[in-house]
């Protein structure tokens, strides 16, 4: 089900030239931004679809995800929302309207999961769709509201994803129906993160006055949808601050066993480049049986607090070397079927900053070639750093010393190198 709506946001066509935007000023205050106080830092957490899909949901398979987080030290670095998503419900009461749990998947029904959850400092989230059915063609909200938030909060949830299939494509009646769903949950008084799943940019402008996170692009399945997601939210940055979020899709891990997962090395660079975009970090991996290089990946302490900087500031392109493209464009290659086009051959440097001066940099190498990759004066210049910064790499933990200029050789396929950018401190 996917929609085909007009775009809405002006093209940007995007040349060669260093860019950093440093304000967060957004170019269109439709209205004030959503202020329910929840998600002051991008959301973390863990999602069933990537792992699970629709057949191996339930409440198994929840509290299961849930034991692998606590046991793993993902929850105690900030990894709290457990997110049942689509498949979760068949039908709504004959009588009260109101939507009831699928008996199979989970046959104590919704209460019992959320109190295991809960119980363990862990956060409860849901789905449901803005349309009459959900992608699976269960139940939609479409309608219903103010009923479905109402149930949703009785059963202590945290977080909704409210997804597009089934649904109007036009961008008034989308933006009215996701205005209902967030009237809804504000009336039940329960911080709750409400996530809009439409996939498509136009939302951006209109994100922080209806939620507090919004899908950007089509789904993330694959190495090419890490690259259309990332280069659709290299223009959004601007609609990004804390409490509300772009959101370009959930974490592929590289561990056998889940629906969708990427090789090591991209698994990597996608964690790496979520974080400089300030993403909300909800993985999609197996993590019952997370791999040790994934587990790797997730708990790296370092990386995350790229992600949770309190400056809630999405990182964006300091330098390219990728072809021209338009916001369109890139949404039209992104929904080819049967497969969207493979990366450009080219390289890029992110950079995001930090709360204290610092940034986050991130060297992509999406061609299928070894490359160089280098900041150049420009680009130091550009971050503040005329003088020189502090260089550390958060992968290998390297420290690099004072560099007035840098460079590093990547591998190919989206290899990808990651570090932070400090401010020198000389010793007197």
């Amino acid at each position: 089900g996917s929609m085909r709506g007009r775009e809405v946001l002006p093209a940007c066509g995007c040349s060669q030239k260093p860019m950093l935007a440093l304000t967060v000023a957004s170019a269109l205050p439709l209205a004030i931004a959503l202020d329910n106080g929840v998600s002051r830092t991008p959301p973390m957490g863990y999602n069933t679809w990537n792992d699970l899909g629709c057949a191996g949901m339930g409440a198994v398979g929840m509290m299961r995800a849930a034991d692998a987080l606590l046991s793993q030290g993902l929850a105690q670095l900030g990894y709290t929302y457990v997110i049942a998503d689509d498949c979760w419900t068949r039908e709504r009461n004959a009588y009260t309207g109101r939507l009831v749990p699928d008996p199979v998947a989970f046959p104590g029904g919704m209460q019992p999961v959320a109190d295991y959850l809960h119980s363990r400092g862990l956060k409860f989230g849901l789905y449901t769709d803005r349309g009459s059915s959900t992608c699976e063609g269960r139940p939609g909200s479409e309608g219903n509201e103010a009923l479905d938030a109402a149930t949703f909060a009785s059963w202590g949830v945290d977080y909704l994803k409210e997804d597009s299939c089934n649904a109007a494509t036009d961008h008034g009646v989308a933006v009215q129906q996701y205005a209902s769903m967030r009237d809804g949950l504000a009336a039940t008084a329960r911080p709750i993160h409400f996530a809009l799943c439409g996939w498509r940019p136009w939302y951006a402008p209109y994100g922080q006055s209806l939620g507090n996170s919004w899908r950007i692009s089509a789904d993330v399945n694959s190495w090419a949808g890490v690259w259309y997601a990332a280069a659709i939210n290299a223009e959004l940055g601007q609609y990004a601050s804390p409490g509300s979020w772009n959101d370009p899709d959930m974490l592929l891990g590289s561990t056998a066993g889940a629906s969708f997962s990427l090789p090591p090395v991209q698994s990597r660079t996608q964690f790496s480049l979520w974080s400089v975009m300030a993403a909300p970090l909800i993985l999609g991996a197996h993590v019952s049986g997370m791999s040790t290089f994934d587990r790797e990946t997730y708990t790296n302490a370092e990386v995350i607090a790229i992600d949770q900087d309190p400056a809630g500031i999405q990182g964006t392109v300091l330098w390219e070397d990728c072809p021209p493209r338009t916001l369109d464009q890139l949404v039209a290659d992104s929904i080819q079927r049967p497969a969207p086009p493979q990366p450009p051959n080219c390289k890029q440097v992110w950079a995001k900053r930090l709360i204290d001066g610092s940034y986050g940099v991130i060297l992509v190498n999406w061609s299928d070639a070894p490359a160089w990759i280098s900041v150049d004066a420009a680009g130091m210049q550009l971050m503040g750093f005329a003088g020189g910064a502090r260089v550390r790499n958060l992968w290998t933990k390297a420290e690099l010393g004072v560099q007035t200029t840098f460079k590093a050789y990547l591998g190919p396929s989206g290899d990808s190198a990651l570090y932070k950018f400090m401010v020198p401190t000389f010793a007197v």
